[in-house]
């Protein structure tokens, strides 16, 4: 809860599916406030239904929408004040996932894809920072979904590997600028995680999966988490995740340490 009595705001982006949908379904069990936020209205209804949260369309990548969202949270309709917890969950890859594997490749991929995947990944997450950071208080907490492919090669998909290193690198860098206003920020590199996003063509019937529930508690542990600007690596839920600080005081790459 918050320090000010009232109950914490989550705003939530893919928030229909997935571990965004997990993450709304934990933390209103809480008793926080959450706005998920998805282009899936059919979905998002649902969630809104099933869970007590508020649902709103919005397109992560057009940062109109993003505009109209702060102008919806300082208007007296919404009357949830700032929020105080922020997941930009939001992501997709550059092909559908039904799409052979072939099609996920450098070669293969459309203008319109790429477009998308970039807005949606990238865009996504700048937009949200943009229009959302200057409402925040200190003490709020920001967590981007990014994944194991942001920080180490994904042959299967290359361009969305680019997207997501692009992800971790932003958190990275704005979280010391972010941490003089004690606010903290961080990214979730989680490996295969059954969602709607993975290739029908990488996951036969034996294969091994994270859940989203899974991923959910990681979300709000790191959330707590007081130093900022960590990159936690999950590949499974029966082995240690992996722990990537930020260096605040020179320029040489971090070692990573179990936890």
């Amino acid at each position: 809860m918050s320090t000010n009595n009232k109950p914490e705001f989550w705003v939530v982006t893919g928030a229909a599916s997935g571990i965004g949908a997990a993450v709304v379904k934990a933390v209103k069990k809480s008793g926080a406030n959450v706005l998920a936020l998805d282009v899936d209205q059919s979905k998002g209804i649902a969630l809104a239904e099933e869970t007590g949260a508020l649902y709103r369309h919005c397109d992560v990548g057009d940062l109109t929408q993003w505009q109209q969202l702060v102008e919806y949270l300082e208007s007296e309709q919404a009357d949830l004040g700032a929020p105080t917890r922020i997941h930009l969950n939001a992501g997709i890859q550059i092909a559908p996932p039904d799409a052979p594997l072939s099609e996920y490749q450098l070669e293969a991929a459309t203008l319109e894809r790429y477009r998308r995947m970039m807005s949606v990944n990238v865009d996504g997450v700048v937009f949200g920072l943009q229009t959302l950071l200057p409402l925040l208080a200190p003490g709020a907490a920001i967590v981007a979904t990014a994944s194991l492919a942001g920080i180490t090669p994904y042959a299967t998909d290359p361009l969305s590997a680019m997207s997501k290193h692009a992800v971790v690198g932003l958190v990275r860098s704005l979280a010391p600028d972010l941490a003089r206003r004690d606010i903290r920020i961080h990214a979730l590199c989680p490996g295969a995680v059954d969602t709607e996003i993975i290739p029908h063509a990488q996951k036969p019937k034996d294969a091994q999966f994270m859940t989203p529930d899974d991923l959910a508690k990681d979300v709000i542990e790191l959330m707590a988490e007081k130093e900022s600007g960590k990159s936690w690596v999950r590949l499974r839920t029966d082995k240690p995740r992996y722990v990537i600080p930020v260096s605040y005081t020179h320029l040489t790459l971090p070692t990573n340490r179990e936890v």
